[in-house]
């Protein structure tokens, strides 16, 4: 294994993502917008609906799952880095029902807010860069 170098932490984000946007593209837009190449992400909030996805790894594809109901984020936790020369978010949700029933997957476009604290922390260094691994077919650091 190559010799990792560390990461300073750079700057320092946290806002509100309004309700009916769309988490996903939101987190996206931000990171994108304001250059983050590398670092974490987290949050909290709850969702009008979310779109979520399981990677299936018999068929190495996402096999989505919608969730028509209103939720709790109980967690935000993913990642920021690079895709085709963007930055790219990899996102994982966890949420409760009104039940208090615990779900959770790979955050996907089509996840409706009706409200979300965010946080980001933007690492700085060598940025990670995503591509598809020949053997998993996920988009892994490389």
């Amino acid at each position: 294994m190559a010799e990792q170098k560390p990461y300073l932490t750079g700057r320092t984000y946290i806002f509100k993502i309004s309700k009916g946007k769309d988490l996903f593209e939101a987190l996206t837009d931000f990171c994108h917008d304001n250059q983050i190449k590398c670092g974490i992400i987290s949050g909290i909030g709850s969702l009008e609906n979310a779109t979520l996805a399981y990677f299936d790894q018999v068929k190495k594809k996402y096999e989505k799952q919608v969730v028509n109901k209103k939720t709790e984020i109980l967690n935000i936790s993913g990642n920021v880095s690079i895709m085709d020369n963007r930055s790219n978010i990899h996102v994982h949700l966890t949420l409760s029902d009104e039940e208090g029933k615990v779900l959770g997957g790979h955050l996907m476009a089509g996840t409706k807010v009706f409200v979300a604290e965010v946080y980001i922390q933007e690492l700085v260094g060598e940025p990670k860069v995503r591509k598809q691994d020949k053997v998993t077919k996920l988009n892994l650091w490389i």
